[in-house]
This record gives C-alpha cells, sequence and structure tokens, in this order.
C-alpha cells in the first residue's frame, strides 16, 4: 500500500469532496479515486461512501482514519529526522475553511507555488474556531477564514475575497416562490447553522443589528445540512458559492436582498509572523 495513497486518503477524508481533493493534492480527480480505490482492494473494505455531491466516510473509513493519520505522521517524521529533508523542503501549514477552493484559491495558489517550489505545504480545514485555535498555537502559519472580530495589535487581516449570502430551503416552502427574500422574512423560520462557518453570524449583524441568529440545529457536514433542508427540517443562511455549489435536489437557493457580503480574509500574527505568511501576504498584495 502506498505512502502517498494514505495521504491522500486524510486529505479526502478532511474535506468530503473529491475533486477539491485533488486540487489540494495538485492530482487529477481521476487519479485520487483511482487510489483511493488502491487502498480499499488491499483492505477489502470501502472507506466512502460516494454520492455526485461528494463523499461520506464509512464506519469502516471512520475507523480506520486515526490509523492513517498515524501513518502519515511517521512517515514525516521519520522524512524529517532520519533523512535530514526538513531543512531541504519546510513545511507550510496552511489553515482555511471549507470550500475555500470555490474563490479561485487554486489557480492563485499554483502561481505562488511556482515562485516558492522549495516548500511542501500541508492544508487543514477546520471549521473558523479551530483555525483561531491553531493559529494561537502555532500549528498553522497562517488561515483563510470568515471576518472574525481579531485583535488588531495581534493579527494581521488581509482581504482575499467576498460572496453575498443566500437562503437554502426545501423547494415546498413558501418563500421558494419569491425571487428573492429579506432577512424580515427568515425571523420566525426554523434555522440550521454550519457550524464551520459562524462569523457569517458577524456579515448578518451588519446587516441588520435586530435580526438574532439562534440556529434550532447546528451541524459540521455540509452533506447532513442539505440532507435536513431536503427532509424539511429548516432552512440555511450560506454564501451563494457555497449553496449553489452544493445544491441538492429538492432545494432551491435564494438570495437575500439588500446584498450581504461575507469577506473572506488571510490572517497572521504580527508578532514572529513567520516568512512564509509574509511572502504570501506581499503576494497577495499583487
Amino acid at each position: 500500500m502506498e505512502l502517498n495513497y494514505i495521504n491522500e486518503f486524510v486529505v479526502l477524508a478532511r474535506v468530503l469532496h473529491f475533486q477539491e481533493a485533488a486540487d489540494l493534492l495538485f492530482i487529477g480527480q481521476s487519479s485520487l479515486s483511482k487510489h483511493i480505490k488502491s487502498i480499499e482492494t488491499d483492505l477489502g473494505e470501502d472507506l466512502f461512501i460516494r454520492s455526485k455531491k461528494g463523499a461520506v466516510l464509512s464506519d469502516f473509513g471512520k475507523a480506520w482514519l486515526p490509523y492513517a493519520e498515524q501513518m502519515v505522521s511517521i512517515q514525516k517524521e521519520y522524512t524529517q529526522n532520519l533523512l535530514g529533508k526538513e531543512s531541504e523542503a519546510p513545511e507550510v501549514n496552511i489553515g482555511y475553511i471549507p470550500l475555500v477552493t470555490l474563490y479561485n484559491f487554486m489557480p492563485f495558489f499554483k502561481d505562488y507555488k511556482k515562485q516558492h517550489p522549495h516548500c511542501q505545504y500541508s492544508f487543514l480545514q477546520g471549521s473558523e474556531k479551530d483555525l483561531i485555535d491553531w493559529l494561537q498555537q502555532k500549528k498553522v502559519d497562517f488561515i483563510l477564514t470568515g471576518n472574525y472580530e481579531f485583535p488588531e495589535d495581534l493579527y494581521q487581516q488581509q482581504f482575499y475575497t467576498c460572496d453575498t449570502l443566500s437562503v437554502v430551503m426545501p423547494q415546498s416552502h413558501p418563500l421558494a416562490k419569491k425571487k428573492s427574500v429579506l432577512l424580515e422574512d427568515l425571523k420566525s423560520e426554523s434555522l440550521i447553522e454550519f457550524r464551520h462557518m459562524s462569523s457569517l453570524r458577524s456579515s448578518i449583524r451588519k446587516a441588520d443589528p435586530t435580526f438574532d441568529l439562534h440556529p434550532s440545529i447546528s451541524v459540521d457536514r455540509a452533506s447532513v445540512l442539505f440532507d435536513l433542508i431536503q427532509k424539511g427540517m429548516g432552512l440555511s443562511i450560506l454564501t451563494h458559492n457555497m449553496a449553489s455549489h452544493l445544491e441538492m435536489e429538492g432545494t432551491v437557493i435564494r438570495p437575500i436582498t439588500p446584498d450581504i457580503f461575507y469577506e473572506i480574509y488571510m490572517v497572521y500574527p504580527i508578532r514572529k509572523a513567520p516568512l512564509v505568511a509574509r511572502e504570501f501576504s506581499a503576494f497577495l498584495k499583487g
């Protein structure tokens, strides 16, 4: 069993989307699929339950993931300690919120990587809270996240891009007949929150301080979120690109009017900022 394939499995298990994982690994989606299938053949078990919208870990995949992560960690450790490759290829750790790759990040990063081919890059996906914790613990060099209220004397925030907010709802919902939705229309609705992007709340508060977002359900998997919406369990407010990317049969997307913007920033510590963070920031400014 190829260790590189195991690393690919770990990346896919984090993002749960074949194309997104392939982009992060800089390989073709078909190659990634073949590599995962090769592991499954060796193990005699399916690691993922596949669908048109992505993939979810099977029960066996969930059980095997900690062992796969340990194998990847051991490979990294012996490569650095026994083969002495750490100084030759310093590792750059980048934290990001789910689906940041929808915002033209991979073509942008590919151009950056061409100018810095000497580094090894590791992408870690997590919730906005996870990213903040990892940044404080120096597990990542910089993060790509929503507009959290970072202390300006401690962290540098650099604008990357923005998107508008939309509402996802069942096709049978009365609001689905409208071309757009007002925040006022949502005040009595049961809402489902995507936990990984909690800073959506601050974007909504800026637009309407009287709108108090109290979700009845909070989930950390996009597939679960859309499944609940499809079953009529509630509505959800998401970025338009994310909603469009994940839309399932039986759901509809309606823009919120007037426009509410969700901003994405690159964030890194001001004191003792990693060189790579400063280089990436300069590249981002173009």
